[in-house]
């Protein structure tokens, strides 16, 4: 298939996935008072789902036009939400811009499809909770009993699987290797999630991310450096940024979805009958983005005065400051 084709083909099936992913999840995209709107600043909230999803039509229409508008809108959609900042909503906008047949948005897409594989490895395989309890509990559902004998070392097998993939993705002579790879990981993922009936805003994610390999890796033939001397100053400090960002995760400078930590337990976790894991699963169909900033803000725009919302840290350098454990208490404002 010619290169123009595929992006043509992953174009339509992006904006397919990221129109579902968007559908599946309406309630998170309008105006509501439960669960609250957890904004950056104070702009007038409106709601953004069907404004989202005709943009992204535009985008089939007219692709340039369409993706600046569809990207304005999607960063408005944040900042007046935070509960937004999942990780698929902030891929999709890589993914869609790498439909374009521009150097810079190749190289862009395809530096964000490596730091998402090589860092989800390296998240995973330094977040014990995950090594030993997390992945073979993703593994269980798929596994017929006779296999129960991998589900000690499972999380190690995914862990390995999706820093193997980004590995393999750096290398010109392997990333045919690595776009199979890619699609066993993504559909993998897929049918154990599909087998819990779990998270459903992923599911298009992940369909597209396991056609990713063969579009934007398979067919790349320059080295990584090559390629980053190809494309302009200002593309260059992005990629470089998207590879060593994620690092802030472990002090706190980076968001956990952003730095692609995803089903890790190594992120901040609460403990209070007011603010519960469940907190935005039931009425959005997402997770509350596991952030310091927005347990507190959700817990003060929710609590009754006399709750107390405990955070809990188990990473290395919030231990070392003494701040593994803080007690946030009841201060509603007038509106909460």
């Amino acid at each position: 298939m010619h290169s123009e084709t595929r992006l043509r083909f992953m174009r339509w099936l992006l904006v397919a996935a990221e129109a579902i992913t968007i559908a599946l999840t309406w309630q998170l995209w309008q105006v509501r008072q439960t669960p609250p709107l957890l904004p950056v600043f104070g702009l007038p909230a409106l709601d953004m789902g069907v404004p989202l999803i005709l943009s992204l039509l535009l985008i089939l229409l007219r692709p340039k036009t369409g993706l600046v508008l569809h990207t304005a809108l999607m960063i408005y959609a944040l900042l007046i939400d935070q509960t937004r900042l999942q990780p698929q909503i902030i891929s999709f906008l890589f993914l869609l811009w790498g439909t374009l047949p521009n150097p810079n948005f190749q190289a862009l897409v395809r530096i964000h499809l490596l730091a998402l594989w090589l860092w989800t490895g390296i998240h995973k395989w330094l977040s014990p909770g995950f090594l030993n309890v997390v992945g073979a509990d993703m593994l269980r559902p798929i596994l017929p009993e006779m296999a129960y004998g991998i589900l000690p070392i499972a999380g190690y097998l995914i862990a390995s699987t999706e820093l193997l993939t980004g590995i393999l993705a750096l290398l010109p002579r392997t990333r045919r290797v690595a776009g199979i790879l890619a699609w066993g990981l993504h559909t993998g993922i897929l049918l154990t999630l599909a087998a819990q009936d779990w998270n459903h805003s992923v599911y298009a994610w992940n369909v597209a991310l396991a056609l990713a390999g063969f579009v934007w890796i398979t067919p790349w033939r320059e080295t990584p450096l090559k390629t980053l001397r190809q494309c302009r100053p200002f593309v260059r400090v992005v990629i470089i940024l998207l590879l060593i960002m994620p690092a802030g995760f472990y002090v706190g400078v980076v968001d956990a979805y952003i730095a692609h930590s995803l089903y890790t337990p190594n992120t901040p976790l609460t403990s209070t009958e007011a603010l519960s894991f469940y907190a935005t699963w039931f009425e959005l169909g997402v997770p509350l983005p596991p952030e310091q900033r927005l347990f507190e803000q959700y817990f003060q725009l929710t609590c009754d005065p006399g709750d107390k919302l405990m955070i809990r840290e188990s990473r290395y350098w919030f231990v070392m400051q003494g701040q593994s454990v803080r007690d946030i208490f009841c201060t509603p404002t007038p509106d909460g």
